[in-house]
């Protein structure tokens, strides 16, 4: 064999051997996989929150965009409509004659929006009261008591009225309204009207007053003022549509004037027409009133309380940790009042800078949470998003507001102990994680 060949048969023989494929072996990269494992801790911090307080007059209820009515075994709430004076008391016979004659009202019909109702409630029941005209925000529950507790102008079953088979709305018959929900109006002998929509969930109503009902007065241009309270075999609630909502309250007033012939060949005749008119205030009262505040956090009532929640977050969640999760955890003094079937929402708000009750609100961030009405079970509310954020910022301010929503609408209301509470006070729930050193030996 020469020794070309020799060295040849060499070569080739040291590349088999080093060409060797390891398929079950594992693979070893101590340059680009360093070593290590990933620590999770999770803690319940309990003193981080701090100076939190509450504050009261954001919202009125006659600024509500619902007014509250009820009528449980812990709360009486009642609406109350007023309506403007500006109805007009005369009208031009024609466009071209400046005498006036007076108008003779033949009849009204009022709206009223029912936004949410106890769906199992039995003979649901709402009646119409006349009140003062010059009830206003002044307006207290023993001041219109006497009124409330007369006899009432008019009573609606809204419970029979449902079970009435419904009847097609000519004037909404080729409505997209009506090709989706079919036909939703229905009505009862007294002229009680009921429109339904939202797949039942928003009720429109309206009552047909006779002038022994709803007298047309014309020193006082047509104002009036109508109370509302529910009734029901169990647990009565519901919210009305207020002039803040877009369901808000409407008066139509139905009348005629007479046009005399000056001739004396024509007989006199009468022409018809009407007018609507928006309340001019809108608003409920309730008994018991919302408590004054004390060291407890207050969340919601009317008018509207909030509450302003301080963080001081910890130093080394800013030092290369990462936020997986984070929960605000909140222990109630007691459960919600309300009816069995409503619930309250809370919303969360980070704030832009801190000026006490008056701090302005920041649109980056919101959280809700869902409360049942009854239960004192401990509150847990998402802030993942941002308390990450707070920790990749040492700038921002750390601190939220807890309000209701929709605010000052009911009476419902909760407070959290606070952090004058060392037993039961706020705590912040994070779960981080150190940031793993990618490309570290």
């Amino acid at each position: 064999m020469t020794r070309p060949l020799t060295w040849l048969l060499f070569l080739l023989s040291a590349g088999i051997v080093s060409c060797t494929e390891e398929a079950t072996a594992p693979g070893r990269c101590p340059n680009f996989c360093p070593g290590g494992t990933t620590d999770i801790k999770d803690t319940i911090f309990t003193d981080v929150i701090q100076r939190d307080s509450s504050y009261r007059g954001y919202l009125p209820p006659y600024a509500a965009e619902a007014m509250a009515a009820a009528d449980l075994p812990n709360m009486d709430s009642r609406a109350l409509v007023v309506l403007p004076h500006n109805m007009i008391t005369t009208v031009h016979t024609s466009s071209t004659d400046t005498t006036s004659v007076p108008i003779v009202v033949d009849s009204s019909r009022f709206r009223l929006t029912i936004l949410r109702r106890d769906t199992s409630a039995t003979n649901l029941k709402l009646r119409v009261y006349k009140l003062p005209i010059t009830s206003d925000s002044n307006s207290t529950f023993a001041s219109l008591d006497p009124d409330f507790t007369a006899p009432p102008i008019d009573t609606v079953n809204v419970s029979q009225l449902l079970a009435r088979p419904p009847i097609v709305d000519t004037a909404k018959a080729d409505s997209a309204n009506r090709r989706i929900f079919g036909d939703t109006t229905r009505t009862d002998s007294a002229g009680h009207i009921l429109t339904v929509a939202d797949s039942g969930r928003t009720l429109t109503l309206y009552f047909h007053f006779d002038t022994l009902q709803a007298p047309f007065v014309a020193a006082d241009s047509g104002q009036l003022a109508f109370g509302f309270r529910v009734a029901a075999d169990s647990f009565a609630s519901a919210s009305l549509g207020s002039t803040e909502s877009a369901h808000s309250p409407l008066m139509q007033w139905f009348f005629h004037h007479t046009i005399h012939d000056t001739t004396g060949v024509k007989p006199d005749s009468n022409v018809y027409d009407n007018r609507l008119r928006t309340p001019l205030f809108d608003s409920f009262v309730f008994n018991p009133p919302t408590a004054p505040l004390d060291s407890n956090l207050a969340v919601g009532g009317a008018p509207s309380a909030r509450s302003l929640v301080r963080v001081k977050l910890p130093k080394f969640l800013h030092d290369s940790l990462d936020v997986v999760r984070a929960t605000a955890i909140f222990v109630p003094v007691a459960p919600v009042v309300g009816a069995p079937s409503d619930s309250f929402s809370i919303l969360v708000r980070p704030i832009l800078t801190d000026l006490g009750g008056k701090s302005p609100l920041s649109s980056a961030f919101s959280a809700t949470r869902t409360i049942h009405i009854g239960t004192a079970d401990t509150v847990t509310i998402e802030l993942t998003d941002l308390v990450r954020a707070w920790a990749q910022d040492t700038t921002a301010q750390t601190a939220f507001f807890l309000a209701h929503v929709p605010e000052a609408a009911s009476f419902t209301e909760i407070r959290f102990y606070s952090s004058r509470a060392p037993g039961f006070r706020p705590a912040l729930h994070i779960t981080y994680v150190k940031r793993f050193p990618f490309g570290t030996p």
